[in-house]
């Protein structure tokens, strides 16, 4: 069976056109109907109701069938592909949220430790943003930070550690003396947020919804460094773990919220379970664990 000839099948269930999906594929519109012929051939029987005019397009009970585990097949083929792709590069592509990065880098202490970025490439990103690449077999595996448990059938997962996010605002904030806050104690605060690459913004709209919705948001970025020169300067608050601080931020303060409305996020790192982790990525997985 041709790969492509499923392609073609695919395709031509989503555009129910031969003559779109040959432009598509910048072939001839014969060369669809002999890949559906092909098709048909191969497991005997009808996909597609006849049409000679091919001005109407239904699929037959066994093109459904077709249909549905196509869905399945054409991702996979094309993850294994990149994954292929990566091995021969010997270079193993791992998403990092930009603040585990960070975090990372300053914790890691011997030159020996940072041997990884030898055959790693990192890719920077949120959360959101990662898993999405993972899924679509861009990455061979990710750290990512979530406040929800991920239950994926595809993804294979493994907890690092946790972090409460806090409130972060300047010391010179009127709320800089309180030893715990509320939601409720913020609501009328400009909050300055990771956009939706980013867990924070989704924690953000959790608390929110508890409060009616009464806070707003002033300015989203997927910049850490923006976020935190803004809040230096007085311009607002924000939810953020203290791993996102560096001693470089002495004019920033975390305070912790209630436990009524504390969140917490969890860092996994995930990769798809069909694919392969290589030695040096599993290397740098437990190098991470061993610093909790």
């Amino acid at each position: 069976m041709n790969l492509k000839d499923l392609q073609y099948f695919y395709d031509l269930c989503q555009l129910q056109s031969y003559t779109e999906v040959a432009k598509q594929h910048k072939v001839s519109q014969p060369s669809i109907s002999y890949a559906i012929k092909r098709l048909e051939e191969s497991f005997n029987c009808k996909l597609i109701h006849h049409d000679p005019s091919h001005r109407s397009f239904k699929l037959t009970n066994q093109g459904q069938i077709l249909l549905k585990h196509t869905e399945l097949i054409l991702p996979e083929v094309i993850s294994t592909r990149k994954e292929i792709n990566r091995s021969l590069a010997h270079c193993s592509t791992v998403g990092f949220p930009p603040i585990i990065i960070q975090y990372l880098f300053s914790v890691l202490n011997k030159e020996t430790e940072f041997d990884f970025l030898k055959k790693v490439r990192p890719i920077r990103g949120g959360s959101v943003e990662l898993l999405n690449l993972l899924l679509k077999g861009e990455l061979d595996a990710s750290l990512l930070g979530l406040i929800e448990p991920l239950n994926h059938p595809s993804i294979e997962t493994h907890e690092l550690f946790h972090k409460e996010l806090y409130v972060v605002l300047s010391k010179n904030h009127h709320l800089a003396t309180a030893l715990s806050l509320t939601f409720e104690d913020l609501v009328d605060q400009s909050f300055i947020l990771l956009d939706e690459h980013f867990v924070h913004l989704k924690a953000f709209e959790l608390l929110n919804q508890k409060h009616q919705n009464k806070a707003e948001i002033f300015f989203k970025s997927d910049d850490i460094v923006i976020i935190k020169e803004l809040l230096k300067k007085g311009i607002g608050v924000s939810l953020l773990a203290d791993i996102a601080l560096s001693d470089e931020d002495d004019d920033l303060i975390k305070i912790p919220l209630i436990p009524e409305d504390q969140i917490t996020f969890t860092v996994y790192y995930a990769y798809l379970k069909s694919a392969t982790l290589s030695s040096e990525v599993e290397a740098l997985f437990n190098l991470i664990k061993s610093y909790e």
